[in-house]
């Protein structure tokens, strides 16, 4: 009995096409991440999830429900898979930071995890979404479920439910908009008969339509 997770990170807005930090400021979907919500949702659907659990921001909502349209199920909300909260680094892009922020390039050149202004930091991100996704396995059992929410906090869910930490988290690659990750996971029975273990395993990871 094998128990699938499907991330999808939501379509692209005006804050992702400026490079903006969006954090968990409630921006909505652009033209171009509807339309790539729309090319994605027959993707999605054809790996027949038997739920969608949406974070509760509208570009991560708009996205979940234009899949669960097409799947013909109906979305879930779970605050839980809201993206990383950045503080007062909302709304700024990369330069604006390294311009105002003298802290900011010394503390992504660290290498060691870190609040993000008044915000969090990737381990509290990690373990609130890692939360969300294992409480929507336990319900679904040997089916398949589709968690719809963010590029940064479906990466780290990704390198915790694999065992990884900052450290690799830093080796991973952003997910693009609308893209889908895939992880799997076989039930302890039959993880004893075949002489392995239950963990998950990553299948695919930033795949996209558009």
């Amino acid at each position: 009995m094998t128990t699938r997770i499907v991330l999808v990170r939501h379509g692209e807005t005006e804050f992702n096409a400026e490079g903006r930090l969006q954090g968990q400021t409630d921006i909505p979907l652009s033209a171009v991440g509807i339309a790539q919500a729309e090319a994605v949702g027959p993707v999605i659907a054809g790996m027949n999830p038997v739920a969608i659990v949406s974070s509760p921001l509208m570009r991560a909502r708009v996205t979940a429900e234009t899949i669960g349209r097409v799947a013909g199920v109906e979305v879930g909300v779970d605050e839980r898979l809201k993206e990383v909260d950045v503080g007062q680094w909302a709304g700024q892009t990369v330069l604006d930071l390294h311009r105002n922020d003298p802290d900011y390039a010394r503390l992504m050149a660290s290498g060691k995890d870190f609040r993000r202004s008044s915000g969090e930091t990737t381990a509290e991100v990690a373990e609130r979404v890692t939360s969300a996704v294992q409480d929507a396995v336990r319900a679904h059992e040997g089916e398949t479920v589709c968690l719809v929410a963010h590029g940064f906090a479906l990466r780290a869910v990704v390198v915790w439910l694999l065992g990884g930490g900052y450290p690799e988290f830093l080796r991973f690659g952003g997910l693009s908009n609308c893209s889908w990750t895939v992880l799997d996971r076989i039930g302890p029975n039959e993880a004893g008969r075949r002489g392995m273990d239950d963990r998950w395993r990553l299948r695919t990871y930033n795949a996209t339509v558009l």
